[in-house]
């Protein structure tokens, strides 16, 4: 995107604005002020690396602040910067390129209005393009503080990334990339609360069209996520249609703006706790473990049930095994699975790896010896998997295993 945005600005600001004679329309015809002034400009129409070239740019003005050419050095100082910005935002931009597109994008978003003054416009560019030119650059600042702050991957990072990506559409409203960045942003936060507004920019983004839009590869593979995400947050495609109406109207959700969770149907549904533990009482079983494992003393209630198989296999149980469906396959011997979390909330650990790839979202049944736990994100490991413990999965998946030691007595809970 930053390079399609730096083409953009060449062809608004063309090239042969950069020359002395772009500013001879002006009352009076320019001149240097002296060889000195001439030199360091020649020493910047040699120099390549963008860089080195800021650093020429920032010594003109320092010892020729009023230089006939100013204008003409502050357009070469923004599309300088444009660079810097475009090379540290690439993949595989070293530590030191990214601090300097961080540093440039940040000088072109706080000085807009300086650089973009009237007195500094060429006169070869006219009003509308001036302003156009303007708008670009803001959007490739704001791009690239954002790109930069996403990729720290830290929560201060993120927030950042989302403030600026909110500029960007502000800016451009069918930014595709904007939206589709922001929705996969704030899906990487993890919070469920916010699911619904990360599937709105999803959507948005394969609703944008115009010079910002998706390619037709991209809209497919952003349609295909759509849809399952949205199948794994609501439990069914019901509603799509109209998130992706909402979607068309506006580049951010409207307020109230919501799509019911897999959880929050099942709530309505219940009615009252006994009898959705009489209907389903494999759900009621892995929530009242979570709610202990979650609680202040959730180490010592873990104490008590690590080692332990469950479902229990023995007593007055009413199923044996919980139905999950596959959220990602991390290696060939574990699986994160969907008891009741689209985004996976137990993670499967096999004693042999299992052949081939297991689909997304494929749905079966399983049972295991709880091994260990993660309260945020909530997450309970099983270890020691084998073929007798799943029912669903392809048989094709499992080798021939190894004679297994006899599991140790079952704990009670």
């Amino acid at each position: 995107m930053f390079d399609r945005l730096s083409k953009k600005l060449t062809g608004v600001i063309a090239l042969s604005v950069f020359v002395a004679g772009a500013w001879a329309q002006a009352p009076k015809a320019p001149a240097w002020k002296d060889q000195g002034e001439y030199d360091v400009y020649q020493a910047l129409t040699k120099e390549t690396d963008p860089q080195k070239k800021l650093d020429l740019l920032s010594q003109w003005e320092q010892k020729y602040p009023e230089s006939d050419y100013k204008g003409q050095r502050v357009v070469m100082t923004m599309q300088t910067q444009v660079a810097i910005a475009a090379k540290g935002s690439a993949a595989g931009a070293s530590p030191a390129d990214v601090e300097a597109a961080q540093k440039a994008a940040q000088n072109l978003a706080d000085n807009l209005d300086k650089y973009f003054a009237d007195e500094n416009k060429p006169a070869a560019a006219t009003a509308d393009q001036w302003k156009q030119a303007k708008e670009q650059i803001a959007v490739q600042a704001h791009s690239t503080l954002a790109t930069v702050a996403m990729n720290r991957k830290t929560p201060q990072g993120d927030a950042t990334a989302e403030a600026e990506y909110k500029k960007v559409l502000d800016l451009t409203p069918n930014n595709a990339t904007a939206s589709y960045t922001l929705g996969t942003l704030i899906l990487r936060l993890k919070k469920v609360e916010r699911y619904p507004e990360a599937l709105y920019f999803i959507a948005r983004a394969i609703d944008d069209s115009g010079p910002l839009a998706l390619t037709p590869a991209g809209k497919k593979a952003a349609e295909d996520y759509l849809k399952k995400a949205y199948n794994g947050f609501h439990g069914s495609d019901d509603g799509l249609a109209d998130v992706m109406k909402a979607a068309n109207t506006s580049p951010l959700p409207p307020a109230g703006f919501t799509i019911e969770s897999v959880t929050d149907i099942q709530k309505k549904q219940e009615g009252d706790a006994a009898a959705f533990a009489t209907a389903h009482p494999d759900l009621a079983l892995w929530r009242s473990i979570k709610t202990a494992l979650t609680a202040p003393d959730g180490d010592t209630y873990f104490a008590q049930v690590k080692g332990s198989e469950i479902p229990p296999q023995e007593g007055d149980v009413k199923f044996k095994m919980f139905t999950a469906k596959v959220v990602s396959q991390s290696s060939p011997k574990e699986l994160v699975v969907n008891v009741e979390s689209a985004f996976g909330d137990a993670t499967l650990q096999f004693e042999t790896p299992l052949k081939g790839t297991i689909d997304v979202g494929t749905e079966f049944k399983f049972k295991g010896v709880v091994d260990a736990y993660a309260k945020e994100p909530y997450m309970l490991t099983f270890a020691g998997m084998g073929k007798e413990d799943v029912d669903g999965l392809p048989a094709s998946a499992f080798a021939a295993a190894p004679a297994r030691k006899p599991r140790p007595a079952t704990k009670k809970k």
